[in-house]
């Protein structure tokens, strides 16, 4: 998801949007429509990818016999990292895929179908930790869909864990609609200096954030951002750079809210890395 040329004037006031949401969302549990769960890295340098994220996020690695690795925190399985392959043209560029949880894959597929997405991987079992399928809403933003299993995907919390997914849409509206149709999952909007932030929520909670691309924005398709947390923004900034990444957008900050930033890494996939209010606070 190509949103690099936006502006630091509009960037700064998304990005507060987004503060807003990520300090009152509360830790999703499992079992939960539309939680965000897992997220697979469809890279075209599949080794440097894995070597960029273990040294910055403190992930642990275990190679896999495709060329990819699973990847876990703290213990908990919490991503995958999976070469491009040359036979799917629709994933010939390095992106995230965010995971987002459903009651039932085939149920969600057939609804899926039926509101105009693409399959692109039907429904596969991935060990005990659940079925899983990759399919694209009708505005083109590819995602997993996770059906959870006897070994459910669990939520770390800390430096390097999941905290929040955002979808960059053309369409708010209609994407909320797909959504709903497909995991079933409500809409609701926060208010915040006059900017409005859109979300899905499930039993009460908010579980993944939309925002509209803005019309500034030229050749930037759909699709899902993950964001990690980390226990000192301006840390993990330099690291980036060290490892060979980029820092896209760097550090916009709200005074009880936290900090955000935009980063590249070497094999082009981007993801928001978000310090919890001060690093003293992020560490606890």
């Amino acid at each position: 998801m190509s949103i690099f040329r936006l502006g630091r004037q509009r960037w700064g006031a998304l990005a507060v949007l987004s503060l807003t949401a990520l300090a009152t969302a509360s830790p999703v549990a499992a079992q939960a429509p539309g939680s965000f769960l897992a997220a697979v890295l469809v890279s075209d340098d599949a080794p440097a990818a894995s070597s960029f994220y273990a040294a910055l996020f403190n992930w642990d690695m275990e190679q896999a016999k495709d060329g990819g690795y699973a990847v876990r925190h703290k213990g908990q399985m919490i991503a995958g990292i999976s070469p491009v392959r040359e036979s799917n043209e629709e994933f010939d560029e390095s992106q995230w895929l965010v995971g987002l949880e459903v009651e039932d894959i085939d149920s969600a597929l057939r609804s899926a179908e039926k509101a105009d997405a693409t399959i692109h991987e039907e429904v596969e079992r991935v060990s005990d930790y659940g079925r899983f399928a990759v399919v694209a809403d009708r505005q083109g933003a590819p995602l997993l869909l996770v059906e959870p299993g006897a070994e459910p995907l669990a939520r770390t919390t800390g430096h390097g864990a999941w905290v929040w997914a955002e979808l960059w849409t053309d369409d708010i509206e209609d994407a909320a609609a797909f959504y709903g149709e497909v995991i079933g999952v409500g809409h609701e909007t926060t208010d915040r200096g006059g900017e409005v932030y859109h979300f899905l929520s499930s039993e009460n909670e908010p579980r993944a954030g939309i925002i509209k691309i803005p019309d500034e924005l030229e050749n930037v398709e759909p699709g899902w951002a993950p964001y990690v947390a980390v226990s000192d923004l301006g840390v993990t900034l330099a690291k980036v750079k060290e490892l060979g990444g980029r820092v896209v957008f760097g550090e916009t900050e709200h005074p009880t809210d936290g900090a955000i930033a935009l980063i590249m890494d070497p094999s082009g996939a981007v993801v928001f890395v978000y310090q919890i209010g001060s690093s003293e606070e992020a560490e606890s």
